[in-house]
């Protein structure tokens, strides 16, 4: 009989956002490819009493062989807690994990009760194991693939990097629960994927490592099409950067265009980029790219170089200006630093109210393991765990601040600065003034 799969997307803080689960979806799209059965189980979108429950009978209900688990950082912790009892309840059920925490960190995650690690850059590999019903043979001929032979861990090296995936999501799991899916104050946005890792070399940012640390561009082609056919109005691309190539983003919007596309588009972008577009603003903004996240991070020159973000606040008001200028939406990412005495974070609300900004988001410093600041800050670590590498808990020791009032000094800013953006959402402001019509 042939396996039939199910993967988990455990429950997060959707208070911000309730986001369509892209990694998985591309998981379910390459099992179907090989003529398996396959579904999404959403812990996020169902009803948060006896979650195991609601699991166990999906497993038994789908006859499910093999589940698959989705690893962020900060949810690692009640992802091998609920595997333990899952393989407790159900020790027939084979257990594979990958993610962006295990995609950095897999060596971690080879662990008695789970069977298969997959973090190759591509999806090449779990296809192959997928047709060979993960055939011990095959395994050893997997790139980015670990699993357990002759009862020791096999760890194979990384892929090349790569430029697609080679197949589309499946996108069933989302259109039947559609409603479920939302950004705060925006509505619902499909998730797209145009670009893999990210050339900048922030201390803090793990987005650099994936794809082998190396920058590649899906054909425009490609992504043109599946924009076209996407069954959404509302699209956001989460690349670590969408300005980052100008022609390709003239390219992208002229055909969106072409082909008379009335969609809009949520983006990250980094404030040199946007300045660097500047004058393609116009064309940017009629294909429907109204809404951007930038990573302005900090108001203080000396903190961005502690960042290595190579940028500067002049340049992060200039990006401001500009998208203001062009009737786009600037949301703010701040970055909050354990070196942060009072005034600093006086300094990062009065930036705000200066600049009139209504969308920003904060965290606290996170030093994910595997990048520059993790390595750096070893000895300041503090409560370093899984569960608390969400940014909103302090993972260093502050400097300057008892470790409450730092705590306390964060949470201000979103006392402070929420307010508006729930007023926004009751009025509907973004519709009115940012939706492409």
């Amino acid at each position: 009989m042939k396996n039939r799969y199910m993967f988990v997307r455990v429950h997060y803080d959707k208070r911000v956002a309730s986001l369509e689960p892209l990694g998985l979806e591309y998981l379910v799209a390459c099992v179907k490819a090989e003529k398996h059965r396959a579904f999404i189980f959403d812990e996020s979108i169902v009803s948060p009493f006896m979650r195991f429950k609601q699991l166990l009978n999906k497993v038994d209900k789908n006859g499910v062989t093999i589940v698959g688990f989705t690893v962020m950082s900060n949810m690692a912790w009640y992802i091998i807690e609920l595997i333990h009892k899952l393989k407790k309840a159900r020790p027939w059920i084979k257990v594979i994990v990958g993610g962006p925490e295990v995609n950095i960190n897999y060596k971690d995650f080879c662990l008695d009760e789970i069977d298969y690690v997959s973090y190759d850059n591509g999806l090449d590999s779990f296809r192959k194991a997928v047709r060979n019903e993960f055939d011990a043979e095959t395994l050893k001929e997997c790139t980015g693939f670990a699993f357990k032979y002759k009862g020791k861990w096999v760890i194979n090296e990384k892929g090349t990097p790569i430029s697609n995936y080679g197949i589309r999501p499946d996108r069933t799991q989302f259109f039947k629960n559609k409603s479920k899916y939302r950004v705060i104050a925006k509505g619902c946005f499909s998730v797209l994927k145009t670009s893999f890792s990210c050339p900048q070399q922030c201390k803090f940012c793990i987005s650099r490592q994936f794809n082998s640390c190396t920058y590649k561009e899906r054909p425009i082609d490609d992504v043109v099409d599946e924009i076209i056919k996407l069954d959404n109005d509302k699209i956001f691309i989460i690349d670590d950067d969408f300005l980052l190539n100008r022609e390709r983003v003239k390219e992208i919007c002229k055909r969106l265009l072409k082909a008379g596309c009335k969609k809009t588009f949520m983006v990250f972008s980094r404030a040199d980029s946007i300045v660097r577009c500047e004058d393609i603003m116009p064309l940017i903004y009629k294909a429907g790219f109204r809404d951007f996240l930038v990573g302005l991070e900090a108001v203080e020159d000396s903190t961005l170089d502690k960042y290595n973000k190579h940028s500067s606040v002049e340049l992060n008001k200039k990006a401001i200006s500009i998208l203001r200028r062009y009737r786009m939406l600037c949301v703010g990412l701040f970055v909050i630093n354990y070196d942060f005495a009072h005034e600093d974070f006086m300094k990062i609300n009065r930036f705000i109210k200066r600049e009139g900004l209504i969308w920003v988001l904060f965290s606290i410093l996170i030093p994910f393991k595997g990048t520059a600041v993790y390595e750096e800050n070893k000895d300041r670590l503090y409560r370093y765990k899984y569960r608390r590498t969400d940014g909103t808990h302090v993972l260093m020791r502050p400097s300057k601040l008892p470790m409450w009032l730092f705590e306390m000094e964060f949470r201000f800013l979103y006392y402070v600065n929420y307010p508006r953006i729930y007023w926004a959402g009751l009025t509907g402001m973004f519709n009115r003034k940012y939706k492409n019509r």
